[in-house]
Parts: C-alpha cells; structure tokens; sequence
C-alpha cells in the first residue's frame, strides 16, 4: 500500500521494494537473454572453476558461452531452493566456502536492484562490464512502474492451466503460444 491509489513517481520507486524483487526474482530465474556470448580478444587462462585443479586456456578468437540461466540456477550460488521463485532471497545475504573465490551476495537496499557487483557476478541479468546493458537502470525503473501500475488496476491470473503456457528459447525466453491471462478490474482505494 505504498502508492495509496495515486500514480508512482520517482521517488516511490524504493518503498516499492516487493515490485522490486519480485522483478529481480523474475530475472533471476528467466534472464533475459538465458546465455551471453563473449569473444576472446587475447589468449588468456580462466580461473579455476570449483570442482576441478585443471586451468583451462582460450585462445584469442574463441568464443565463450556464459549460461546465464544455469548461473542464476545454481544450487552452489543461490541454495538447495535455487529453481523455486522466492523474491525474499534479495533480503539475505549468501555465501558458499565450498564455491573458492566467490564473495557471495551483499544485499544493498540503496540499490534500485540487486547488481553484479553486489552478487559477485553470480546474478547478471544485464550481462556485466563493459558490454553491460547501458539502459539496465532505466529498464528496471520502468518495469517496476509498470508492474505497480497494473497491479494497482487489475488482479492478474492465468486463463490456462500453467501446464499449457510452455517455454521456448533463442536469443531470449518466450511462451510458445503467448501468455494467456485474465485482468479483473480492482476496486480503487
């Protein structure tokens, strides 16, 4: 009940933290795009991942695939409760000593959404670097606006069975066949 019925204005957008992670939860498990495709400028060594002592070389040229969608899935990274939707894992901080090297994720409730830095890249919903998206902040306010905006307006349901929606992949996640739901016009405060 942070708006009250009005419309939300720039400095709403941190009381509306529930739209906010309910979004972040909503990028984490369907990251758009699901894998990020990067292309080495010069050989170079990766850093150990766990689980293995062999280093791993790439050659200048080669290009690597991060799968962005088994990273923000990882039961190392985010818990035995990785694949469950669960937007109040943003409040908690996380960290694994069996993962060598990661710092974990550091909430910051002064962030508009949880970042790569704060994650130590283990959540990149806008890739990271460089080639990050240069639109992520805009985006996100624009999508927590939205998002309260309709809620405010309409209760929202899905008018098939969950089972019917199904998933596709390419260069982002969709529905096969749309998003079929239903809006009930709410009662204004």
């Amino acid at each position: 009940r942070v708006l009250q019925g009005r419309s939300p204005n720039y400095e709403d957008l941190m009381a509306l933290e529930n739209v906010r992670l309910t979004l972040t939860e909503s990028l984490r498990l369907y990251p758009q795009p699901p894998i990020l495709i990067r292309r080495a400028l010069e050989d170079d060594t990766l850093p150990l991942a766990w689980g293995t002592e062999k280093q791993v070389k790439v050659f200048r040229g080669t290009d690597i695939f991060i799968l962005i969608w088994n990273l923000h899935r990882s039961p190392q990274l985010w818990g035995e409760d990785a694949g469950e939707f669960r937007p109040s894992r943003w409040r908690e901080p996380r960290t694994n000593p069996d993962v060598p090297g990661w710092k974990g994720y550091t909430p910051n409730p002064a962030a508009l959404y949880p970042n790569e830095v704060h994650s130590d890249y283990a959540f990149t919903p806008f890739g990271a670097g460089p080639r990050k998206c240069v639109g992520d902040q805009f985006a996100f306010a624009e999508a927590t606006v939205v998002l309260a905006r309709l809620l405010q307006r309409y209760d929202v349901s899905l008018a098939v069975p969950a089972e019917e929606v199904g998933m596709a992949t390419g260069a982002t996640i969709h529905t096969k066949a749309g998003l079929p739901v239903r809006l009930t016009r709410r009662t204004p405060l």
